[in-house]
């Protein structure tokens, strides 16, 4: 490990975790991620008035994404490398202060691991940057980045490639650094409504009933055998709900589809199979029910890439893979999942995600660090961000 990182650490221990803390507290759930964009923005703008060593132009935008250009000047085409950390949370809680609980060399609080540990990370490569280099050889991007997490599908991301077309790779850092996401999982979820006339329980017996109609679609997608299709894939039904007593014919029934895979040609293929058996549901019930349906995630997997892309991924990937392994002693397991990676992956653009922290619990109350990671998983980004500051991509 980097002596020079060692030094910024131990002399910026305790401003990084008071961050850290104050970070966690602040609420941030996808599409209400203001309030710590600007306090993201704030820090960074801080701390690059302290330093005037590096060229760097800071802003938000109307969804919250913070920006971070260093080097430029920057245009819609400028190359560049992306580091990104996302600053929403799967939770729905929109007041603070979050509480955060530091037990048994553990820092609990919702989204600590996920993604705020990662976040606090990416602004200290800001601030290192700032402090120390003046000779820029290589474009960086540093953005943090709204709505990764559940319905927020991606929109953070999407937009930041939308804005960015000379991105030529790129690294999220998000969760432990005991995995390397190198491979993207797409999904595609749907609402589906039956809606039908219902009656009385007993003097209008014989109605269609809505959740009967529902019970009829889950029963067919469950059949469909995605197993036998292309990747590795999965299908769920998250929820139903539907009905309004014991004895009422049930008018409308709700439920939640959603299938993932790292192909795109089985998440098409699945997403034809589910619209027939809606229609085929309409269609028996003779205009006695009507089937909805309402796209409600969207999260494309990788296409195909190029042999010099498929060159450069790979590059990518053991290059991540071979600095965690030398700042924490293990060589992090490779897997695929959905991430902020699924955006540049599905444009054919190089991407790997890895975390700065060890943990447990996340998407769940108890979530959890590992106070001792803190220190590699910091060394680990710097070491990552910046070693293409002084190299062309």
């Amino acid at each position: 490990m980097e002596q020079k990182y060692i030094k910024f650490i131990a002399q910026s221990k305790k401003d990084y975790f008071d961050l850290l803390k104050s970070v966690i507290s602040i609420p941030s759930p996808s599409y209400k991620e203001r309030e710590i964009a600007v306090k993201i923005k704030d820090f960074l703008e801080q701390e690059a008035e302290k330093n005037h060593n590096c060229r760097a132009n800071i802003y938000t935008d109307d969804i919250w994404n913070v920006y971070c250009e260093i080097g430029g000047p920057f245009h819609t085409d400028t190359e560049c490398v992306l580091f990104c950390a996302h600053t929403d949370t799967v939770f729905p809680d929109d007041k603070g202060p979050i509480p955060v609980k530091e037990e048994n060399g553990r820092i609990y609080g919702l989204g600590a691991k996920d993604n705020c540990a990662n976040v606090c990370a990416l602004m200290f490569c800001a601030k290192y940057i700032f402090e120390n280099y003046t000779d820029i050889q290589q474009n960086l991007l540093l953005v943090f980045d709204v709505c990764e997490e559940g319905t927020g599908n991606l929109r953070g991301c999407q937009r930041i490639f939308k804005k960015y077309s000379g991105i030529k790779q790129m690294i999220a850092f998000d969760l432990d650094y005991k995995k390397l996401f190198h491979r993207a999982v797409g999904s595609m979820r749907y609402e589906a409504v039956v809606k039908v006339r219902g009656g009385h329980a007993f003097h209008d017996f014989g109605n269609k009933n809505a959740i009967e109609i529902m019970s009829d679609i889950i029963q067919k997608f469950y059949k469909i055998n995605i197993s036998d299709m292309k990747g590795s894939s999965s299908c769920n039904v998250g929820m139903i709900k539907g009905g309004t007593s014991v004895n009422a014919i049930a008018e409308k029934c709700h439920a939640l589809f959603e299938w993932r895979s790292d192909c795109e040609e089985t998440l098409q293929n699945m997403d034809d199979l589910f619209k027939k058996i809606l229609k085929k549901a309409e269609a028996r019930a003779q205009g006695e029910a009507y089937v909805e349906k309402k796209l409600i995630g969207l999260r494309p997997s990788a296409k195909a890439f190029t042999e010099e892309a498929k060159r450069r991924q790979n590059k990518l990937t053991e290059r991540i893979m071979h600095i965690t392994e030398d700042v924490t002693g293990q060589r992090p397991c490779l897997i695929c999942g959905s991430t902020d990676c699924n955006i540049p992956l599905s444009e054919g653009i190089p991407a790997v995600c890895i975390g700065t922290c060890l943990g447990e619990g996340e998407h769940t109350r108890e979530e959890y660090i590992e106070i001792s990671s803190l220190e590699k998983g910091l060394v680990l980004a710097l070491e990552i961000v910046c070693g293409f500051l002084t190299e062309t991509v």
